[in-house]
Protein backbone atom coordinates (compact mmCIF):
# COMPACT_ATOMS: atom_id res chain seq x y z
CA UNK A 1 0.00 0.00 0.00
CA UNK A 2 0.99 3.35 -0.85
CA UNK A 3 2.04 6.01 1.95
CA UNK A 4 -0.29 8.53 -0.12
CA UNK A 5 -3.05 6.37 0.73
CA UNK A 6 -3.06 5.62 4.05
CA UNK A 7 -5.35 6.91 6.81
CA UNK A 8 -4.47 10.49 8.17
CA UNK A 9 -4.94 12.09 11.33
CA UNK A 10 -7.55 14.74 12.16
CA UNK A 11 -5.23 17.49 11.98
CA UNK A 12 -3.85 16.38 8.10
CA UNK A 13 -7.64 16.49 7.37
CA UNK A 14 -8.07 19.53 8.46
CA UNK A 15 -5.44 20.58 6.90
CA UNK A 16 -6.17 19.57 3.45
CA UNK A 17 -10.32 20.47 3.84
CA UNK A 18 -8.76 24.22 4.64
CA UNK A 19 -6.58 24.12 1.74
CA UNK A 20 -9.56 22.66 -0.43
CA UNK A 21 -12.49 24.85 0.37
CA UNK A 22 -11.21 28.24 -1.14
CA UNK A 23 -9.62 26.16 -4.31
CA UNK A 24 -13.13 24.86 -4.68
CA UNK A 25 -14.82 28.24 -4.60
CA UNK A 26 -12.59 29.93 -6.63
CA UNK A 27 -10.32 27.71 -8.56
CA UNK A 28 -7.19 28.86 -6.82
CA UNK A 29 -5.46 27.78 -3.48
CA UNK A 30 -5.53 30.16 -0.24
CA UNK A 31 -2.56 31.93 0.71
CA UNK A 32 -0.34 30.23 3.72
CA UNK A 33 -1.16 33.20 6.32
CA UNK A 34 -5.43 32.02 5.68
CA UNK A 35 -4.44 28.75 6.24
CA UNK A 36 -2.57 29.40 9.82
CA UNK A 37 -5.01 31.31 11.18
CA UNK A 38 -7.76 29.04 10.28
CA UNK A 39 -5.97 25.90 11.91
CA UNK A 40 -4.75 28.24 14.45
CA UNK A 41 -8.35 28.42 15.95
CA UNK A 42 -8.25 24.80 16.21
CA UNK A 43 -5.29 24.76 17.80
CA UNK A 44 -3.40 22.86 15.32
CA UNK A 45 0.21 24.55 14.04
CA UNK A 46 -0.37 24.60 10.20
CA UNK A 47 3.48 24.44 9.06
CA UNK A 48 4.05 21.21 11.30
CA UNK A 49 1.11 19.70 9.42
CA UNK A 50 1.79 20.17 6.62
CA UNK A 51 5.18 18.98 6.77
CA UNK A 52 4.11 15.58 8.42
CA UNK A 53 1.94 14.44 5.26
CA UNK A 54 3.29 11.53 3.28
CA UNK A 55 5.15 11.49 0.51
CA UNK A 56 6.98 9.39 -1.87
CA UNK A 57 10.61 9.26 -3.59
CA UNK A 58 13.95 10.78 -2.36
CA UNK A 59 14.14 14.21 -1.10
CA UNK A 60 17.84 14.39 -2.18
CA UNK A 61 19.00 16.60 -5.41
CA UNK A 62 19.13 14.87 -8.67
CA UNK A 63 15.68 12.18 -7.12
CA UNK A 64 11.94 12.56 -7.43
CA UNK A 65 9.82 13.05 -4.53
CA UNK A 66 5.60 13.28 -4.58
CA UNK A 67 2.90 14.03 -1.87
CA UNK A 68 0.06 14.59 -0.71
CA UNK A 69 0.94 18.71 -1.10
CA UNK A 70 3.51 20.60 -2.93
CA UNK A 71 5.17 23.42 -1.54
CA UNK A 72 8.46 25.29 -0.60
CA UNK A 73 9.94 23.80 2.19
CA UNK A 74 12.95 26.21 2.30
CA UNK A 75 10.11 28.85 3.06
CA UNK A 76 6.73 29.27 3.80
CA UNK A 77 5.78 32.73 3.41
CA UNK A 78 2.35 34.13 4.36
CA UNK A 79 1.64 34.93 0.81
CA UNK A 80 2.57 31.60 -0.40
CA UNK A 81 0.11 29.32 -1.97
CA UNK A 82 0.71 25.63 -0.91
CA UNK A 83 -1.01 23.52 -3.39
CA UNK A 84 -2.79 20.45 -2.94
CA UNK A 85 -1.67 16.99 -5.84
CA UNK A 86 -4.08 14.77 -7.16
CA UNK A 87 -3.22 12.08 -4.96
CA UNK A 88 -5.15 14.56 -2.02
CA UNK A 89 -7.95 13.53 -3.81
CA UNK A 90 -8.19 10.16 -2.27
CA UNK A 91 -8.73 12.13 1.08
CA UNK A 92 -11.48 14.88 0.32
CA UNK A 93 -13.89 13.75 -1.97
CA UNK A 94 -14.70 17.28 -2.90
CA UNK A 95 -10.97 16.97 -4.91
CA UNK A 96 -11.43 13.76 -6.38
CA UNK A 97 -14.44 14.62 -8.04
CA UNK A 98 -12.19 17.36 -9.65
CA UNK A 99 -9.14 16.05 -9.79
CA UNK A 100 -9.51 12.39 -10.93
CA UNK A 101 -11.87 12.15 -13.98
CA UNK A 102 -10.00 15.48 -15.28
CA UNK A 103 -6.38 13.83 -14.47
CA UNK A 104 -7.57 10.19 -15.82
CA UNK A 105 -9.62 11.82 -19.08
CA UNK A 106 -6.23 14.20 -19.71
CA UNK A 107 -3.78 11.44 -19.15
CA UNK A 108 -5.63 9.18 -21.50
CA UNK A 109 -5.71 12.16 -24.09
CA UNK A 110 -2.21 12.53 -23.90
CA UNK A 111 -1.08 8.73 -24.21
CA UNK A 112 -3.24 8.16 -26.83
CA UNK A 113 -1.82 11.49 -28.40
CA UNK A 114 1.56 10.11 -28.15
CA UNK A 115 0.89 6.14 -29.08
CA UNK A 116 -0.38 7.79 -32.33
CA UNK A 117 3.09 9.28 -33.61
CA UNK A 118 4.96 7.68 -36.17
CA UNK A 119 8.60 8.24 -35.31
CA UNK A 120 11.26 9.40 -38.10
CA UNK A 121 14.12 6.87 -38.82
CA UNK A 122 16.70 9.66 -39.39
CA UNK A 123 15.55 12.19 -36.62
CA UNK A 124 14.34 13.15 -33.47
CA UNK A 125 11.14 14.97 -34.20
CA UNK A 126 9.06 16.67 -31.11
CA UNK A 127 5.53 16.21 -30.36
CA UNK A 128 3.09 18.42 -28.59
CA UNK A 129 -0.18 18.47 -27.08
CA UNK A 130 -1.14 22.57 -26.65
CA UNK A 131 -3.87 24.60 -24.66
CA UNK A 132 -5.60 24.80 -28.00
CA UNK A 133 -5.56 21.30 -28.75
CA UNK A 134 -7.38 20.88 -25.80
CA UNK A 135 -9.98 23.54 -25.78
CA UNK A 136 -10.75 22.40 -29.47
CA UNK A 137 -11.16 18.48 -28.61
CA UNK A 138 -12.88 19.24 -25.36
CA UNK A 139 -15.24 21.81 -26.94
CA UNK A 140 -18.12 21.25 -23.98
CA UNK A 141 -15.39 22.06 -20.92
CA UNK A 142 -15.57 24.06 -18.48
CA UNK A 143 -13.65 27.22 -17.37
CA UNK A 144 -13.16 25.61 -14.39
CA UNK A 145 -11.76 22.15 -16.15
CA UNK A 146 -9.55 24.46 -18.53
CA UNK A 147 -8.35 26.41 -15.10
CA UNK A 148 -7.41 23.62 -13.55
CA UNK A 149 -5.21 21.75 -15.73
CA UNK A 150 -1.75 24.21 -16.12
CA UNK A 151 -1.91 23.36 -11.71
CA UNK A 152 -1.99 19.58 -12.59
CA UNK A 153 0.78 19.74 -15.43
CA UNK A 154 2.95 21.42 -12.81
CA UNK A 155 2.61 19.41 -9.71
CA UNK A 156 2.32 15.82 -11.28
CA UNK A 157 5.46 14.00 -11.74
CA UNK A 158 4.37 12.18 -14.71
CA UNK A 159 3.57 15.90 -16.77
CA UNK A 160 5.74 18.29 -14.96
CA UNK A 161 8.91 17.74 -16.90
CA UNK A 162 7.15 17.96 -20.43
CA UNK A 163 5.23 21.16 -19.39
CA UNK A 164 5.88 24.77 -20.82
CA UNK A 165 4.32 27.88 -21.26
CA UNK A 166 3.71 29.04 -25.00
CA UNK A 167 1.87 31.00 -27.16
CA UNK A 168 -0.66 33.56 -26.12
CA UNK A 169 -1.13 34.54 -22.48
CA UNK A 170 -2.30 31.29 -20.52
CA UNK A 171 -1.31 29.49 -23.27
CA UNK A 172 0.76 26.27 -22.69
CA UNK A 173 2.16 23.01 -24.46
CA UNK A 174 3.01 19.63 -23.35
CA UNK A 175 6.07 17.42 -24.86
CA UNK A 176 4.50 13.90 -25.82
CA UNK A 177 7.52 11.62 -24.09
CA UNK A 178 7.82 7.80 -23.29
CA UNK A 179 6.76 8.13 -19.77
CA UNK A 180 3.71 8.35 -20.37
CA UNK A 181 3.15 5.03 -21.79
CA UNK A 182 3.90 3.42 -17.83
CA UNK A 183 0.35 4.85 -17.20
CA UNK A 184 -1.35 3.66 -19.69
CA UNK A 185 -3.40 0.83 -17.47
CA UNK A 186 -4.31 3.64 -15.74
CA UNK A 187 -8.38 4.02 -15.04
CA UNK A 188 -9.03 5.97 -11.62
CA UNK A 189 -7.21 8.03 -9.08
CA UNK A 190 -6.16 5.20 -6.79
CA UNK A 191 -4.40 3.18 -10.05
CA UNK A 192 -3.07 6.36 -10.48
CA UNK A 193 -1.07 7.03 -7.61
CA UNK A 194 -0.58 3.79 -7.05
CA UNK A 195 1.50 3.79 -10.27
CA UNK A 196 3.99 6.98 -9.37
CA UNK A 197 4.61 5.49 -5.78
CA UNK A 198 5.68 2.19 -8.09
CA UNK A 199 7.68 4.29 -10.36
CA UNK A 200 9.58 6.60 -7.50
CA UNK A 201 10.39 3.59 -5.05
CA UNK A 202 11.58 1.55 -8.08
CA UNK A 203 13.89 4.82 -8.25
CA UNK A 204 14.55 5.47 -5.17
CA UNK A 205 15.70 1.91 -4.55
CA UNK A 206 17.92 1.90 -7.65
CA UNK A 207 19.36 5.14 -6.86
CA UNK A 208 20.37 4.19 -2.70
CA UNK A 209 22.01 0.50 -4.19
CA UNK A 210 24.40 2.45 -6.74
CA UNK A 211 25.03 4.98 -4.20
CA UNK A 212 25.71 2.23 -1.59
CA UNK A 213 28.26 0.54 -4.32
CA UNK A 214 29.74 3.99 -4.84
CA UNK A 215 30.54 4.51 -1.61
CA UNK A 216 31.62 1.39 -0.91
CA UNK A 217 34.24 2.24 -3.58
CA UNK A 218 35.20 5.37 -1.74
CA UNK A 219 35.83 3.57 1.74
CA UNK A 220 37.71 0.60 -0.20
CA UNK A 221 40.13 3.14 -2.27
CA UNK A 222 40.47 5.34 0.60
CA UNK A 223 44.34 5.73 1.87
CA UNK A 224 44.32 4.82 5.33
CA UNK A 225 43.50 6.95 8.16
CA UNK A 226 41.46 8.64 5.52
CA UNK A 227 37.91 9.43 6.40
CA UNK A 228 35.11 8.28 4.17
CA UNK A 229 33.06 10.40 1.63
CA UNK A 230 29.97 11.79 3.75
CA UNK A 231 26.51 11.27 2.68
CA UNK A 232 25.24 13.88 0.15
CA UNK A 233 22.83 16.57 2.30
CA UNK A 234 19.42 16.48 2.08
CA UNK A 235 17.53 19.36 -0.02
CA UNK A 236 14.81 20.05 -1.54
CA UNK A 237 14.30 20.62 -5.09
CA UNK A 238 13.55 24.52 -4.96
CA UNK A 239 15.75 27.64 -5.84
CA UNK A 240 12.94 30.03 -6.75
CA UNK A 241 10.32 30.26 -4.41
CA UNK A 242 7.12 28.40 -5.24
CA UNK A 243 4.86 31.14 -4.73
CA UNK A 244 6.54 33.46 -6.53
CA UNK A 245 6.12 31.63 -9.36
CA UNK A 246 2.41 30.95 -8.85
CA UNK A 247 2.03 35.14 -8.40
CA UNK A 248 3.85 35.68 -11.58
CA UNK A 249 1.79 33.16 -13.28
CA UNK A 250 -1.39 35.09 -12.13
CA UNK A 251 -0.01 38.15 -13.32
CA UNK A 252 -0.15 36.60 -16.94
CA UNK A 253 -2.16 38.55 -18.93
CA UNK A 254 -2.77 41.72 -16.08
CA UNK A 255 0.39 43.45 -17.16
CA UNK A 256 1.67 45.27 -20.57
CA UNK A 257 5.11 42.72 -19.90
CA UNK A 258 5.16 39.33 -21.70
CA UNK A 259 5.84 37.42 -18.62
CA UNK A 260 6.14 33.71 -20.54
CA UNK A 261 10.10 33.75 -20.74
CA UNK A 262 11.33 35.04 -16.85
CA UNK A 263 8.78 32.07 -16.12
CA UNK A 264 10.10 29.14 -18.32
CA UNK A 265 13.61 30.22 -17.31
CA UNK A 266 12.28 30.41 -13.45
CA UNK A 267 10.88 26.82 -13.89
CA UNK A 268 14.03 25.40 -15.86
CA UNK A 269 16.27 26.55 -13.16
CA UNK A 270 14.30 25.10 -10.37
CA UNK A 271 14.55 21.72 -12.32
CA UNK A 272 17.80 22.00 -13.00
CA UNK A 273 18.73 22.82 -9.10
CA UNK A 274 16.75 19.67 -8.44
CA UNK A 275 18.99 17.26 -10.80
CA UNK A 276 22.23 19.33 -9.36
CA UNK A 277 22.92 20.30 -12.69
CA UNK A 278 25.34 23.24 -11.41
CA UNK A 279 26.91 25.17 -14.83
CA UNK A 280 22.89 25.13 -15.87
CA UNK A 281 22.13 27.00 -12.49
CA UNK A 282 24.42 29.70 -12.31
CA UNK A 283 23.40 29.99 -16.38
CA UNK A 284 19.89 30.53 -15.78
CA UNK A 285 20.33 32.73 -12.52
CA UNK A 286 22.72 35.15 -14.61
CA UNK A 287 19.53 35.05 -17.06
CA UNK A 288 17.23 36.34 -14.91
CA UNK A 289 19.04 39.27 -13.43
CA UNK A 290 19.75 40.16 -17.23
CA UNK A 291 16.11 39.98 -18.15
CA UNK A 292 14.17 41.49 -15.43
CA UNK A 293 15.57 45.20 -15.05
CA UNK A 294 12.93 46.75 -16.88
CA UNK A 295 10.16 46.07 -15.05
CA UNK A 296 12.39 48.50 -12.69
CA UNK A 297 12.56 50.99 -15.08
CA UNK A 298 16.34 50.16 -15.61
CA UNK A 299 18.23 48.94 -18.93
CA UNK A 300 20.55 46.82 -16.81
CA UNK A 301 21.00 44.81 -13.62
CA UNK A 302 23.78 47.28 -12.67
CA UNK A 303 21.78 50.17 -13.01
CA UNK A 304 19.16 49.07 -11.26
CA UNK A 305 21.00 48.09 -8.41
CA UNK A 306 22.49 51.83 -8.57
CA UNK A 307 19.09 53.57 -9.10
CA UNK A 308 16.07 52.01 -8.23
CA UNK A 309 14.82 52.84 -4.62
CA UNK A 310 15.48 49.05 -2.17
CA UNK A 311 15.36 48.98 1.26
CA UNK A 312 18.49 48.58 2.84
CA UNK A 313 18.27 44.62 3.60
CA UNK A 314 17.27 44.16 -0.49
CA UNK A 315 20.22 46.76 -1.48
CA UNK A 316 22.21 44.77 0.24
CA UNK A 317 21.02 41.33 -1.52
CA UNK A 318 21.33 43.46 -5.30
CA UNK A 319 24.87 44.57 -4.25
CA UNK A 320 25.40 40.69 -3.45
CA UNK A 321 23.69 39.55 -6.35
CA UNK A 322 25.59 41.57 -9.03
CA UNK A 323 28.65 40.08 -7.38
CA UNK A 324 27.91 37.14 -8.30
CA UNK A 325 27.26 38.30 -12.01
CA UNK A 326 31.52 37.82 -11.60
CA UNK A 327 31.06 34.37 -10.73
CA UNK A 328 28.47 33.26 -13.16
CA UNK A 329 30.83 35.14 -16.27
CA UNK A 330 33.81 32.26 -14.57
CA UNK A 331 31.16 29.51 -14.90
CA UNK A 332 30.14 30.71 -18.62
CA UNK A 333 33.19 32.15 -20.29
CA UNK A 334 36.35 30.42 -18.39
CA UNK A 335 37.97 28.40 -20.88
CA UNK A 336 39.30 25.18 -20.64
CA UNK A 337 42.48 24.42 -18.50
CA UNK A 338 44.48 21.52 -17.33
CA UNK A 339 43.24 21.84 -13.99
CA UNK A 340 40.04 20.68 -12.51
CA UNK A 341 36.60 23.53 -12.21
CA UNK A 342 36.27 24.60 -8.78
CA UNK A 343 32.79 26.14 -8.97
CA UNK A 344 30.65 23.69 -7.02
CA UNK A 345 26.88 23.96 -6.24
CA UNK A 346 26.96 24.71 -2.51
CA UNK A 347 28.45 28.23 -4.32
CA UNK A 348 25.04 28.87 -5.33
CA UNK A 349 22.81 28.42 -2.45
CA UNK A 350 23.91 31.73 -1.11
CA UNK A 351 22.19 33.64 -3.77
CA UNK A 352 18.75 32.36 -3.81
CA UNK A 353 17.52 34.55 -0.90
CA UNK A 354 18.80 37.37 -2.89
CA UNK A 355 16.92 36.20 -6.46
CA UNK A 356 13.83 35.55 -4.29
CA UNK A 357 14.09 39.50 -3.09
CA UNK A 358 14.29 40.55 -6.43
CA UNK A 359 11.78 38.53 -7.86
CA UNK A 360 9.15 39.96 -4.87
CA UNK A 361 9.98 43.53 -6.09
CA UNK A 362 9.43 42.96 -9.62
CA UNK A 363 6.27 41.22 -8.85
CA UNK A 364 5.05 43.89 -6.65
CA UNK A 365 5.77 46.39 -9.49
CA UNK A 366 4.01 44.15 -12.07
Amino acid sequence: MSALTAQLDDGQLALMTTMAEPYLKKGQWPVWHYVEAQLDRQGLDAASVLKSLPSVGSPLIGQRSYGLAWYDRNQLADDSRPVLTVAAGLHVPQLERVFGDLLITILQYLIKHQQAITPSPDKVEKAYVTSDDIRRDFSAATPEFLGALPGIFRHEPVLRSGYSTWGTSNGWRFELNRELAKYRNVSNLSEYVSKVTEILLEEQLLFEATHSLTQQNIIVGAPEGLAPTASPTVTFPFYVNAGLIEELEQKQGQTTWSLDKLLQLLRELNDCYAEDHVYACHALVRAVIDHVPPILGANSFESAVSNYKWTRTDKKYMTRLLEFKNQADDVLHRRIRPSKDVIAMHDLLPFGAYLNALLRECIDKL
